[in-house]
């Protein structure tokens, strides 16, 4: 295991202005120099890196918020800065102010610049202006829901980082160490040779119940070996959305990379779902280890050697309606309500329309060009015609027969995620 290290330099700088005036003014400048980076479970030294200063006068916080965010280097071990990134500093007589970054961009080593503090004596990362003003119970928030867009990491607001020690002095410059406090986890996802081949990855849900994922937390930034403490809302899951949603193909590997509180132990039941364009995977399995704050974990995901420990459904089927309508997963577009509308059938040769109609509030809904006898699994096109209803798309549809129950039909439209249930 090696760390990388955060270093800093708060240097004073006197400089006059208007000496008709003979007036003086003592400005504080402070750089602050960081190098940082995530351990993992093989080791990865790093050779000291040559400190570099850069001065400038009289910084204020700034006005914006811009989110912070760090990205993965190529090897995807070493933590790297990127533009925009923000830390919070406690110092002797200042309480979470706000440094930003003003170059070392796509390094391990970031220049931070910000207001004098006297002396610095704790820092963390990214920079929250609810984290309060204790650095004994600092606030933070570790999100849920978090992105990935190809191999662009998108998780900086919850790669938390809290210094470990400072060093040196006004004259030659602080130096900040920092640790990481989150875990990241790596999904290696393959699908060859399963129904998922061909399908576009929506999302990753890993899901460990009665663990605290996600939420929101509070840390001691005093306490060397302090671990963040989630309170009792915390979430027993993390979802990935994949921005750029890739295709599963045999024999191409898909990488996803999430950041997760390190409360997972050895033995304990993860569940991993794959939202795909048109299925839903869920993979059991046991952790096999303990996981610590500052590792990445590789979690290999071959699903045709987990078949035993996998279900995949269609995405449709996991909902389930009762009533003829038009519904949007969980939500319902239009229905038909006993003793208030109508439904009908209009039956051709080989297909027919079926119809829900409410006279009193001039509303009708047409399914038209459903076959007579369609199969489970068939693909085929409907046409949507709709007078009265506003939140209804019109226009053809391309849907699937999901199944056929006590004259219930259901269809499903993947590309709109909607679900047709017509009469049969």
């Amino acid at each position: 295991m090696s760390h990388n290290y955060v270093q800093a330099v708060i240097k004073m700088t006197e400089i006059s202005f208007n000496p008709d005036a003979m007036k003086k003014f003592i400005l504080p400048i402070i750089t602050i120099l960081l190098i940082c980076g995530c351990r993992q479970e093989e080791e990865k030294k790093n050779p000291l890196t040559e400190i570099g200063t850069m001065e400038m006068a009289g910084i204020l916080p700034g006005a914006e918020d811009p989110s912070t965010r760090t990205t993965l280097h190529n090897d995807g071990l070493l933590t790297l800065w990127n533009t925009d990134d923000s830390i919070g500093v406690f110092g002797s007589k200042a309480s979470n102010i706000r440094f930003n970054l003003s170059s070392g961009a796509d390094t391990p080593l970031g220049i931070f610049n910000g207001p004098f503090t006297e002396t610095p004596l704790y820092a963390y990362y990214p920079y929250s202006q609810s984290a309060g003003d204790s650095y004994n119970k600092i606030r933070g928030q570790l999100d849920s829901v978090q992105e990935q867009d190809g191999e662009r990491d998108m998780f900086a607001a919850c790669d938390w980082k809290v210094s470990t020690s400072i060093t040196g002095n006004e004259q030659d410059g602080y130096r900040i160490y920092f640790r990481e406090i989150m875990t990241l986890l790596s999904f290696t996802i393959d699908a060859t040779g399963t129904p998922l081949e061909g399908e576009f990855l929506r999302s990753v849900t890993l899901t460990a119940n009665n663990r605290k994922l996600a939420g929101n937390f509070s840390i001691d930034l005093s306490a060397l070996e302090a671990v963040p403490v989630f309170d009792e809302e915390a979430e027993g899951s993390v979802t990935l959305n994949l921005v750029h949603q890739p295709v599963l193909e045999a024999g191409k590997p898909v990488t996803c990379r999430m950041m997760v509180n390190a409360g997972i132990s050895v033995g304990d039941t993860l569940k991993i779902t794959l939202e795909t364009s048109r299925s839903i995977s869920t993979t059991t399995i046991p952790a096999g280890k303990t996981m610590k704050s500052g590792y990445r974990y590789h979690v290999p995901l071959l699903l045709s050697e987990l078949r035993d420990n996998t279900i995949i459904r269609d995405m449709a089927d996991q909902y389930r309606y009762n009533t003829y309508g038009i519904y949007h997963k969980e939500d319902t577009l239009v229905s038909y309500k006993a003793f208030r509308d109508q439904w009908s059938i209009m039956i051709g040769k080989t297909h027919y329309i079926f119809r829900i109609q409410n006279n009193a509030q001039k509303k009708i809904v047409s399914i038209e060009n459903i076959p007579l006898n369609p199969g489970a699994g068939e693909y085929f096109n409907i046409e949507v015609s709709v007078y009265g209803a506003g939140n209804i798309r019109q226009g053809t549809k391309r849907v699937r027969v999901i199944r056929c129950e006590d004259h219930k039909l259901l269809l499903y439209d993947y590309g709109n995620e909607t679900s047709y249930l017509v009469y049969n």
